[in-house]
């Protein structure tokens, strides 16, 4: 797993044109560009993340002229080897940005579903999210969720046992709550990027299924049951 993220990182980096001879994680946004989306949380962790040494890469456009404005102004400020950004629908980029980041950032201000988070951690990126919705039905914070991921992804009551954990999550809407989980989580890759725990916490976000499948056979368990009642 690891191997392959760090082949799609270095592509991702000759595809925006980043640099390649520094080690710091990357972040990437893949989303539409309006208010639900949490615009103003996204151009805050394009600088955090800058602050704190890494690369970002935004994948997206807005519907509305003004947002699409600021987020041109914005790629023009801190643009370049550290940054890039496609304002653009692009399917075969969505996925090499998926491929090639460390964390994927989900900051929505209400998500019923989410898929982002979901096809991120297949590739093995780590979500860092708005817990909200669906958001907060499928990523478990690694630090606050625990005994929560141990029940919902395996069923267990003792969180030594079964580790369910797979990325970091915030619940306000203003910049000090996004900084709480971005911070850490980027803390946590520059710690143990070599191994370790953040290769344990990757191998972890892409095995787990987010799938029908489990949903689906339980649907037929209860069916079956409910026949025979």
């Amino acid at each position: 797993v690891m191997e392959g993220k760090a082949a799609a990182k270095n592509a991702l980096r000759e595809r925006f044109g980043l640099r390649g001879d520094v080690s710091c994680p990357i972040i990437g946004v893949v989303t539409r560009l309006t208010a639900q989306k949490g615009i103003h949380l996204i151009k805050h962790a394009a600088h955090k993340t800058m602050e704190r040494g890494g690369q970002f890469v935004l994948l997206g456009s807005a519907p509305d002229p003004k947002i699409q404005g600021d987020f041109n102004s914005l790629s023009g400020s801190i643009g370049g080897d550290m940054a890039g950004f496609c304002f653009s629908y692009d399917e075969p980029l969505s996925h090499l940005i998926y491929a090639g980041c460390d964390m994927i950032l989900v900051p929505s201000m209400f998500e019923p579903c989410g898929l982002t988070q979901m096809i991120a951690m297949r590739y093995g990126s780590v979500p860092v999210v708005r817990g909200t919705g669906g958001l907060r039905d499928t990523v478990f914070d690694c630090d606050f969720d625990r005994a929560r991921a141990a029940w919902e992804v395996h069923g267990a009551s003792d969180p030594d046992e079964e580790e369910g954990t797979n990325g970091y999550s915030f619940g306000g809407t203003d910049d000090g709550a996004l900084d709480s989980a971005l911070n850490r989580a980027i803390d946590h890759w520059y710690s143990e990027h070599g191994g370790g725990t953040w290769a344990d916490l990757v191998k972890r976000v892409v095995s787990q299924d987010w799938s029908w499948n489990r949903p689906a056979l339980q649907y037929v368990e209860l069916y079956r049951s409910a026949r025979k009642g």
